[in-house]
């Protein structure tokens, strides 16, 4: 058996909806969740709540207080909360030990619903109490649950620690002693002979301290002889003492007990470790004991807490492998703020907390398939895992969107980390599956009718038609293509080929013969094919043709998007790629510079400093930002003469000192600032930026929007 659904009713910030629904349902995966958030949405309260309603192996206290009732406002708190758990797939024998309290769902198989009810009373005397009562059954039919049946759903317990080293110290409120006296020794006899040992060293010690050394003296005798002054002859044994280390009984020694490695001076993060190999005989030795009877569920918050990378990792991958040695008859549920962590594991593990609702993120309830998981699973290191902890994300091709956005969104006023946006580089247009990840499935929807995930996601693409004035340029008058999989079908038909036979991962690419086309997709051009290949996969370029097949890219972009319903926009660059289109914009100057300080070695010296102030006079007398300047700036870029990566990096720490330059002249700022966010080419970027935001933007008038640009180029001197 396993938690299935936890419900929260007007549970700490989790208030009861308008429709008398809970203020959250957390819908667990049977064995391993991983539970995500930022800060104060909502993780800890599920933990508790989990801890509340079943408690724990070690039988730790929790005591409900005030703070666990929603506050309603800064004086008024809700009357009662409810904690409701559903577990679900309980084999035969666990469902006789349940018997009384089951009920049926909706597929007719065994359910055990398990509620805690706390409600703020008042005695006859005034005085303000907590009654708490744990239930089971089907609504409105509830029983109390028996100690017996609760001991079956204890869990193992592991806080979000901070002195790991205090809790392994002796003292009465050891928490090592909950843990031991949890162990099968001293659930046997085999604790009888602890508790002998310690009885005969106390009989050691005791006779060390009764024998008499030095003058007739002994220590106990001096002890006593004055504590006899304290007391009248009718008191007298009152003043009898003895040395002990501790008394006989099981919990009196194990007070007395420390742990520790053989290694001394362990920082932090290795006591943190011992301390959760400790608490791990916990769940270990209640599955021994119970034969897997139960859901097993141990809790874990802030699971990285003093841990370096590496050892988060080898952490997460233990419990993976206890799971399997149990075989898949428990249930983990964690909480963490690492990045390293989620991206070691499925991402059906992971859990998100958004705006008070808990999103699963396995198969059932998003659009992904078995093969996004592996390949998301892949893809989704520690960088990219940042979109699971982010109020928006911008998903980009490459690196140089990378590096560019958040250089532009810091010179416009829209600092991303102000807004907790985070930049994610796909290596490519592999957007669809991040989308299917943010998407919620039709049963979410339709059948549980939850809410869709309101992430903004902004998606940056290329638009990746050439111009006209590239093939002009090149030379080209036609080009051979196969643009889409319905043109390969018709291809496919004339060389007698199956798809498979065929290297498709060309499809879209143009090449300049019939000849290079076929080497790339792997086939042969003879007598008998070739007239019909030249007519199906020939295009003569002209500015119509152009024109048109931008206006399909776009068509094409948005239908296979459609389907899609998490909070996303496409931003399409308006022309070519990101830097063919920073070329056409206010920002070509500065890209101009930075491509010839990467394309020549003494880039600013002798010939190549004439070349670079004759070619920047002409970029400012081109007040019609034509096409032909601008593939000029971008060929380089195109014939891979310099690395966009590095083009866009350089680029952006202009940007960054351009803002430093002009941060405190606010004038001068806002004038930069609107002129970037009223051009054309740079639009599809601001836009981006806009979406994802969560910071306030200030409306300009149109007035203040009508400043000339005759000086465009200039500012970015």
């Amino acid at each position: 058996m396993y938690l299935k659904t936890l419900s929260l009713y007007n549970f700490r910030k989790f208030a009861e909806r308008e429709d008398s629904s809970p203020g959250l349902t957390v819908h667990f995966n049977k064995n391993l969740n991983l539970i995500v958030g930022e800060n104060d949405s909502g993780k800890t309260a599920i933990i508790d709540a989990i801890r509340y309603l079943l408690g724990s192996l070690s039988d730790d206290y929790e005591k409900i207080t005030m703070e666990d009732f929603y506050c309603i406002n800064k004086d008024e708190f809700a009357k009662s909360f409810i904690i409701e758990g559903i577990f679900t797939d309980l084999n035969e024998k666990e469902a006789g030990i349940f018997l009384e309290w089951l009920s049926f769902d909706a597929d007719n198989e065994y359910q055990l619903r398990v509620i805690l009810k706390a409600e703020r009373k008042t005695n006859e005397n005034g005085k303000e109490y907590i009654d708490k009562k744990i239930l089971a059954g089907e609504v409105n039919c509830e029983l109390r649950l028996n100690s017996q049946a609760r001991d079956l759903l204890k869990t193992t317990y592991l806080k979000p620690l901070r002195d790991a080293n205090s809790e392994l110290k002796p003292g009465f409120r050891s928490r090592l002693v909950n843990i031991l006296k949890a162990h099968p020794i001293f659930q046997s006899g085999e604790s009888n002979e602890l508790v002998q040992v310690m009885k005969e060293a106390n009989t050691k010690i005791e006779k060390f301290f009764q024998k008499e050394y030095t003058k007739g003296h002994s220590l106990i005798k001096d002890i006593e002889n004055v504590l006899s002054d304290f007391y009248d002859n009718t008191d007298l044994k009152k003043s009898k003492a003895k040395f002990n280390v501790s008394k006989n009984d099981l919990t009196s020694i194990l007070r007395r007990l420390s742990l520790n490695t053989e290694e001394i001076n362990l920082g932090l993060g290795n006591q943190n470790l011992l301390f959760i190999a400790t608490e791990m005989l916990l769940l270990n030795n209640f599955l021994n004991e119970s034969e897997s009877i139960g859901p097993n569920i141990t809790l874990i918050e802030e699971i990285e807490a003093h841990l370096h990378t590496q050892a988060q990792i080898r952490l997460i991958k233990f419990l993976e492998s206890e799971l399997e040695k149990s075989n898949y008859s428990s249930q983990f549920i964690l909480t963490t703020h690492s990045s390293n962590l989620v991206s070691s594991i499925n991402p059906c593990n992971i859990i998100m907390i958004h705006n008070d609702f808990c999103y699963p993120m396995n198969k059932d309830y998003t659009l992904l398939n078995e093969n996004d998981y592996k390949f998301l699973e892949r893809f989704l290191d520690a960088t990219k895992c940042n979109l699971f902890f982010a109020k928006g994300i911008i998903l980009v091709e490459g690196e140089s969107e990378m590096f560019l956005i958040p250089a532009l969104a810091e010179l416009i006023g829209l600092p991303l980390h102000k807004s907790g946006v985070s930049v994610i580089n796909v290596h490519g247009t592999s957007f669809e599956r991040y989308l299917k990840l943010f998407s919620r499935s039709e049963h979410w929807i339709e059948e549980l009718n939850y809410p869709k995930l309101n992430i903004p996601i902004s998606i940056i693409t290329d638009i990746d038609i050439k111009p006209y004035i590239y093939y002009e340029k090149e030379g080209f008058k036609s080009i051979y293509s196969i643009q889409n999989n319905t043109h390969l079908q018709g291809i496919l038909k004339i060389i007698n080929k199956k798809e498979e036979d065929l290297n498709t991962e060309f499809i879209g690419k143009e090449y300049s013969t019939l000849k290079k086309l076929a080497k790339d997709f792997k086939f042969e051009v003879n007598n008998e094919n070739e007239n019909e290949l030249v007519h199906a996969l020939k295009l003569d370029i002209s500015e119509k043709y152009i024109e048109e097949s931008k206006d399909k890219k776009l068509q094409d972009i948005e239908e296979k998007y459609r389907s899609y319903n998490c909070n996303f926009k496409i931003f399409t660059a308006p022309e070519w790629t990101l830097e063919y289109s920073l070329s056409k914009s206010c920002l070509r100057e500065m890209l101009y510079k930075v491509i010839h300080t990467f394309r020549y070695k003494n880039a600013f010296e002798g010939k190549r400093l004439k070349q670079f102030e004759e070619f920047k006079q002409i970029i400012k007398e081109d007040n019609d930002f034509s096409d032909e300047i601008a593939y000029e700036i971008f060929k380089p870029i195109d014939k891979k003469l310099v690395s966009k990566a590095e083009v866009a990096q350089e680029l952006s720490v202009y940007l960054k000192d351009l803002f430093e330059r002009k941060k405190d002249n606010k004038e001068e700022l806002e004038k930069i600032q609107n002129k970037i966010m009223q051009d054309d080419y740079l639009k599809y970027l601001i836009e981006a930026i806009q979406h994802v935001s969560t910071v306030n933007v200030v409306e300009k008038s149109e007035e203040e929007f009508k400043e000339e640009f005759e000086e465009k180029v200039g500012v970015f001197q």
